[in-house]
């Protein structure tokens, strides 16, 4: 597990010559607390039988795909120098695991998803009716590789493992994408390409799976009036769609390609302050939190000025979202509090750079 890091970043001082350089800081105090007060709400909305659903309610199901990316927002906090390893955290991802494990031994295995049994979740019909096996797939690799599962449960994960991944490569399409039922290709796209990375990352065989046709579909998707990805028209899409884009050609060393360059500084023009989504960014859809997630694991890759300029935009806008009990709020498509927070507690741990799943 790699310790944590704050990395110090210096700008020139604006007030004068005489001045201190001001250090630019990954992780700030007022970072810390919020998130915090986001793991606490996350570590009390964690049901008896180790899920999560879209809320702390408990009114809505019992969710797979909540229950997953809950569990990778507790591991991204990681270890921290000072305290070691926060012990209800480490219980809550097990607990978790255990749940995933009873639902797949549960599930049918025929032509839907592996993970889905009889239930129809409102994340399947935003991103897409796989989308549990690509989210569970994530989380259990994610732990198997950073020793977070008992030893009971790390030989059945990695059988589970052999069978998702093999799944999530039937379900590829000719054109390499992960496009049916979904409202959004590319986010789906963006979700399979990263558990099949990061269960191969954590030693499963991955065999059936073009990710030269997925990297070739992504690249077919720029547009080059927008320089954006996804749909010409703009709107909520195309922030899903660059994000996860951009994500993915990241992941397989293209971060400088003419293409993604011109696409990140398109795409914080396009969200940002006084930008045509500026307003509506992080402000009613769950979705925008995930778009959030994908770009900043994109860019903490980097460093620099670019990373630098995004990332304390994002965290103060987030910061400044949080409700009083510590959590975000999705008020339309995936709606809640649990997804968001989940992706906002992602973004803003990016700095420990503790998730192996950031280097893919």
């Amino acid at each position: 597990m790699h310790a944590m890091r704050t990395v110090a970043f210096f700008l020139l001082a604006a007030i004068s010559f005489a001045d201190e350089p001001a250090a630019w800081q990954e992780l700030t105090p007022e970072a810390e607390r919020s998130i915090s007060k986001a793991t606490e709400w996350l570590l009390s909305a964690q049901r008896r039988s180790g899920a999560w659903g879209l809320d702390r309610t408990g009114q809505d199901p019992d969710d797979i795909s909540c229950t997953s990316i809950a569990a990778l927002a507790l591991m991204a906090g990681g270890n921290t120098e000072r305290s070691g390893p926060d012990g209800r955290a480490v219980e809550a991802v097990q607990r978790a695991a255990a749940f995933v494990l009873a639902r797949a031994r549960a599930a049918r295995d025929g032509a839907g998803d592996l993970m889905l049994g009889a239930q129809q979740s409102l994340v399947q019909t935003k991103l897409g009716y796989n989308i549990h096996t690509f989210f569970a797939t994530t989380f259990l690799s994610q732990a198997l590789g950073m020793q977070y599962l008992t030893v009971e449960q790390e030989e059945e994960v990695r059988h589970l493992l052999r069978r998702m991944t093999d799944r999530i490569a039937k379900t590829q399409e000719a054109d390499g994408s992960w496009h049916r039922n979904t409202f959004g290709s590319l986010k789906a796209t963006c979700m399979a390409w990263l558990a099949l990375r990061s269960s191969s990352s954590a030693g499963i065989q991955v065999d059936g799976a073009s990710m030269e046709k997925t990297v070739k579909f992504i690249r077919s998707q720029y547009v080059p009036a927008t320089k954006l990805f996804g749909a010409d028209g703009g709107g909520y899409q195309t922030i899903y769609a660059t994000a996860s884009s951009v994500r993915v050609l990241h992941g397989v060393g293209e971060a400088k390609e003419a293409k993604v360059l011109a696409a990140r500084k398109a795409f914080f023009a396009y969200v940002g302050d006084g930008g045509q989504m500026g307003g509506q960014f992080l402000s009613v859809e769950g979705e925008d939190y995930l778009a959030a997630a994908m770009m900043t694991q994109a860019l903490s890759q980097e460093g620099g000025d670019e990373w630098r300029e995004w990332f304390t935009w994002i965290r103060q806008r987030l910061i400044a979202k949080q409700g009083g009990d510590g959590s975000w709020t999705g008020t339309a498509c995936i709606s809640g509090r649990t997804f968001a927070t989940c992706c906002a507690l992602l973004t803003l741990q990016a700095p420990y750079r503790l998730l192996p799943l950031q280097e893919l």
